[in-house]
């Protein structure tokens, strides 16, 4: 196994607003200070890198090389406690891969997800373990029970697929607070724009209105991230990733 290291990135504070619904035609209410997300962390995976870092991937990556090229993705995602009492109920944090103007054939795919599945929250990553495949190795499962059934704090799904996301949900043992880092590998036709989208979502329970969704107004340079654009590690990049060695 090889680990990746991920820098430390600036988190930006966000703003939820109200989602539109029919039966609250009041004002869209919107929320500042819950919420923030930091810089992407974006780094090509080379198989120059990988055969000077005598990384396991090396293999692997010079038979895709001729038709793909592979990407670290990672960003962070804050929830911070409410002032006024009312909790997060859960949340979700999306990512739309996307290579303008190509086929549907030839659309990136996110070729590993992590986290999959966690009971529990965790302190922000700071490196991200990956197999001779490029897969990425997870922590260990620990699971916590309550009324007789598994309840997970944190589920990933959308792996092979061009938009996976995370469901983040408070749980009987854990409030919905902390960083929770998102972190992919994105699998994309060589030599074609790469694209991702951010979206976040977050419901709040509401003392007085119960339950109300919210989606965060995120400003253009965290929307939309250019995989390619974004990536210039040998130049020291602060939002690339670095080496480790692994075993």
């Amino acid at each position: 196994m090889t680990h990746l290291e991920l820098p430390p990135t600036p988190l930006h504070e966000i703003d939820l607003v109200e989602v539109p619904r029919l039966q609250s035609p009041a004002p869209q209410q919107r929320i500042e200070g819950r919420v923030s997300l930091s810089t992407a962390v974006v780094h090509p995976l080379t198989a120059e890198e990988a055969a000077a870092g005598e990384a396991e991937w090396l293999g692997f990556l010079a038979a895709e090389s001729s038709h793909s090229d592979y990407f670290l993705l990672s960003v962070t995602c804050a929830f911070r406690p409410p002032a006024n009492g009312d909790p997060f109920a859960d949340a979700a944090v999306g990512v739309l891969l996307e290579s303008p103007g190509q086929p549907a054939d030839r659309q990136p795919i996110a070729w590993s997800i992590s986290p999959k599945k966690r009971s529990h929250p965790m302190e922000r990553a700071t490196t991200v373990g990956l197999t001779a495949k490029l897969a990425i190795v997870e922590s260990t499962l620990e699971v916590t029970r309550g009324q007789g059934r598994e309840e997970f704090f944190v589920i990933g799904m959308g792996e092979r697929d061009s938009d996976p996301e995370w469901r983040i949900k408070a749980t009987s043992r854990h409030a919905l607070i902390g960083d929770e880092t998102f972190t992919l590998i994105v699998k994309a036709t060589a030599d074609v724009p790469v694209q991702a989208h951010m979206t976040v979502a977050a419901t709040i329970k509401h003392h007085r209105f119960g339950l109300i969704p919210y989606r965060a107004d995120l400003p253009a340079t965290l929307r939309t991230i250019d995989l390619r654009r974004r990536t210039d590690p040998l130049n020291g990049d602060a939002g690339a990733a670095s080496r480790t060695s692994g075993v």
